[in-house]
């Protein structure tokens, strides 16, 4: 059974997603994501992405401390077979996080100016 491939972390407003690419097969694959934070000093399930048939998994409930490593990995399931695990480059929410934009709003009141600011 050939292993993902492209791992990647995107982390965008403390969204933080693993993707992963993967070859058509004959059979649906499913995926199992493993989660390895730096504190812990082991790979552990994640709940949320036990065979999935998504290409993706959102880490964002795993992944709180903005400053800990965080180590990841994913391997395919077709029918009885396994691959191995493919591990992403590790990552730290702090470092590797995008924040956009906040969103703004200007509004008149009379003589006021009234600004509104959203945080992302």
């Amino acid at each position: 059974v050939p292993s993902p491939t492209e791992t990647v972390v995107t982390s965008e407003n403390f969204r933080t997603v693993l993707h992963w690419q993967y070859p058509s097969v004959s059979e649906t694959p499913r995926f199992i994501v493993e989660i390895k934070p730096y504190n812990l000093g082991y790979y552990k399930n994640v709940s949320t992405c036990m065979n999935t048939s998504a290409h993706f998994c959102d880490l964002s409930e795993e992944i709180c401390d903005p400053y800990l490593s965080h180590w990841l990995r994913v391997k395919a399931v077709v029918g009885s077979q396994e691959s191995e695990y493919v591990e992403a480059n590790e990552f730290i929410l702090q470092r590797h996080g995008k924040i956009g934009p906040s969103k703004l709003n200007l509004s008149r009141h009379g003589d006021k100016i009234v600004v509104d600011i959203y945080h992302p």
